[in-house]
């Protein structure tokens, strides 16, 4: 059974009166005025009159920090600040003048393993005559401040300390800042015209031989490893294309397995190149290439096909031929103009006496290339953009410098260097090149016809001259 409730015990008290208390506030205080609905629309209505008492406060009395177009001042940049390029760690360390200046340009000339050439792969002195030329052609505008005015040409040698860097190292922008005192943006654009600058200059670094003078210095060489007539070595250089489109993959994936850019290059002997054509998606292959390659063309149809030269008959005589030519891998067409060593010849006969002379002469060419990806490394590393053209100004400058550095070493060979054009027999060093047999188009026969008449009178002229020695020369 459920037990009864308590009594209430507060039931009968007033517990409001014991502890609640109400009070007025506005009871003892007087406004002067009765606040009531009727009152206050009165008041906003005008016919209140105006106490003397009251203030009126507007947004224009009081001060904001803010400009005249009413925004909100902007708050210092506390990240990065304008340093000058003379506190640099480059320029402290190698153009500062005086004996530092002195020092590096000393090194930089002697030691090809120093800390300047490894970094800039250059010297000095090659860096402030490629400055002036650029200053000169004015690809590195004056500024329009004063305190930049101050250091105009130590900011340009950075520059192009920079572009060199880059180039042969494959750095990013962003890490150059702390050597330079340079920001990344001002790099960035910089360094993109450094690469339309040799675009611009191409002509002036990469040429066919222009004129029969130019054309004997190159063709005096191959003349005294047996291969008279030959103008240089034509060989594809596949470059990794490392940021290529989605929509390319497919097409610039050749035999590396990734998708690389080719660039077919025609080199001298001392390793000059004397001509770029491409780019190509790594897909196609050297003999569609050559078809459409404007330096080959000219070396078909152009002045140089009218060239005669002289080579040995098996009967010791002096023959006539006409029209220069390139040497090349199993992998070209069999044209006259590209003559390429036999396929698995006897090593004791005179095709095979000629191939190995052949391949070994032809290695200047595949060492071009390596110089090339080692040296300029941004080449090896693989090219981080995505548009072609951007890809081709690289490599087009990749190939200007060089050649500029080559031009600089004197060649003084009388003769030809030692072990250049012997037959190394099976040594282990022959080059990688294609194993099928190249096709023969039914349009093509009489040059095939060509070729091989003229590949054989080369062999032929090769067994001779080792026993009668080079032509005499009139």
């Amino acid at each position: 059974m459920t037990p009864p409730l308590p009594p209430d015990l507060f039931g009968e008290y007033n517990v409001e009166d014991e502890f609640l208390h109400y009070f007025d506030f506005a009871a003892e205080f007087d406004f002067g005025l009765e606040f009531s609905s009727a009152t206050v629309a009165s008041y906003f209505a005008g016919d209140v009159d105006y106490d003397g008492i009251s203030v009126t406060c507007s947004r224009d009395d009081v001060s904001t920090p803010r400009d005249a177009s009413g925004r909100k001042k902007r708050s210092p940049n506390r990240q990065y600040r304008i340093r000058s390029v003379r506190k640099s760690c480059w320029y402290m360390n190698f153009l500062k003048p005086g004996e530092t200046r002195d020092l590096q340009l000393e090194m930089s000339s002697s030691d090809r393993d120093g800390e300047f050439r490894c970094a800039f792969r250059m010297s000095l002195e090659k860096v402030e005559q490629l400055t002036k030329k650029l200053i000169a052609r004015g690809y590195i505008p004056p500024p329009r401040s004063l305190r930049r005015r101050d250091e105009y040409p130590e900011r340009c040698e950075l520059l192009v300390m920079s572009a060199l860097h880059i180039l042969g190292t494959g750095a990013p922008y962003r890490s150059l800042y702390p050597l330079t005192h340079i920001s990344k943006t001002e790099i960035e654009k910089f360094f993109h015209r450094f690469l339309d600058m040799f675009m611009d200059m191409r002509e002036e670094y990469i040429y066919i031989p222009k004129n029969i003078r130019e054309l004997d210095k190159i063709a005096n060489f191959y003349s005294a490893v047996g291969l008279p007539g030959a103008c240089g070595s034509i060989d594809v250089v596949h470059v990794k294309w490392s940021n290529c489109p989605a929509g390319d993959f497919n097409r610039a994936k050749g035999k590396e397995g990734y998708p690389s850019l080719g660039f077919q290059c025609i080199s001298d002997f001392n390793r000059r190149i004397l001509g770029v054509y491409g780019p190509q998606f790594g897909s196609t292959n050297d003999k569609q290439i050559v078809k459409t390659d404007t330096n080959v063309r000219f070396v078909r149809f152009g002045w140089l096909s009218k060239v005669a030269w002289r080579y040995w008959d098996k009967r010791g005589r002096v023959r006539w031929d006409r029209g220069m030519y390139l040497i090349c891998d199993n992998g070209y067409l069999r044209w006259p103009q590209s003559i390429c060593p036999y396929m698995s010849p006897t090593v004791a006969s005179s095709e095979g006496y000629f191939s190995s002379n052949l391949e070994s002469v032809r290695k200047d060419v595949e060492c071009t290339f390596g110089i090339l990806k080692r040296r300029w490394k941004i080449l090896n590393h693989g090219l981080l953009y995505r548009d072609i053209k951007v890809c081709e100004k690289i490599f087009v400058t990749a190939v200007c410098l060089n050649n500029m550095l080559v031009d600089d070493v004197l060649v003084n060979y009388k003769d030809a260097r030692v072990g250049r054009g012997a037959p190394l027999m099976n040594d282990g060093m022959w080059l990688d090149g294609h194993t099928t047999p190249p096709s023969i188009d039914k349009q093509d026969k009489h040059l095939a016809k060509e070729f091989g008449k003229r590949r054989l009178n080369l062999a032929i002229h090769l067994r001779v001259m080792r026993e009668k020695g080079p032509i005499p020369t009139d």
